[in-house]
């Protein structure tokens, strides 16, 4: 996959509602939508010992990448693992799927046996848990909204409910404590595309209020986490 733009917007949800409004009616809703027309995501974030995926993140690094494993609704059938890379703004994705056995073996930190057949990010993430002591951190978790369009591979989503958890032995279970860490009432708008955003889709995102932002749910998951572990909650 090459990469592509993906922009980013803090937003309410009634701003969220005006656009869903809009691009309902000229976007198709992701499949995977359940009640309410949202799907749960959750993460499993990893980093090394000195926090070089956090502090990357924090200074904005050009050349940067993260590795997760991530499952949906809190369920088990299927459990991803991915690379996520970012380069000079933009963004691409792989990823191969792992076993529940293969995922409990990474959330106790433990790396998977080597082999030359494996998927190509199995054999990355097992350099990187050698190499630079890998290891899972934390999970991030939110509902998410999303509209797609083949022109432009355009894909709009809504992230509400943005929370954190450090439990990482819960990982698989349906339900986990977690902390928000937004502030009430706010979300994160994702705009993706290829190279060229449609104009219609573009004037549908219009409404004069929204700024870019570099917001970065791992980042903002690990401060919120650590300001609780200290006692420093914002």
């Amino acid at each position: 996959m090459d990469y592509r733009v993906e922009e980013k917007y803090i937003c309410t949800e009634g701003e969220l509602q005006i656009l869903a409004g809009r691009l309902s009616s000229i976007m198709k809703e992701d499949g995977h939508h359940e009640e309410g027309k949202r799907y749960q995501i959750r993460s499993l974030y990893f980093d090394d010992f000195d926090d070089s995926c956090l502090a990357e993140t924090i200074d904005g690094a050009n050349d940067r990448k993260k590795f997760r494993i991530r499952i949906y609704g809190g369920h088990t059938d299927r459990i991803a693992l991915e690379v996520k890379y970012k380069l000079n703004g933009m963004t691409k994705k792989d990823a191969c799927l792992l076993t529940e056995e293969q995922c409990r073996e990474l959330m106790a930190g433990r790396r998977l046996p080597f082999q030359k057949s494996s998927p190509k990010v199995l054999r990355m993430l097992y350099l990187a848990m050698t190499t630079d002591r890998l290891l899972p951190v934390t999970i991030v978790q939110y509902e998410r909204t999303a509209y797609i369009s083949n022109i432009g591979n355009v894909r709009i989503t809504f992230d509400r409910n943005i929370s954190a958890s450090a439990d990482i032995r819960h990982f698989l279970e349906p339900g986990i404590r977690l902390m928000p860490v937004m502030e009430k009432g706010k979300h994160v708008l994702e705009v993706k595309y290829d190279e060229v955003l449609p104009d219609y889709i573009a004037q549908a995102l219009e409404t004069g209020r929204h700024q870019q932002t570099p917001f970065s749910k791992y980042k903002e998951c690990r401060i919120a986490l650590e300001a609780y572990r200290t006692g420093e909650m914002r």
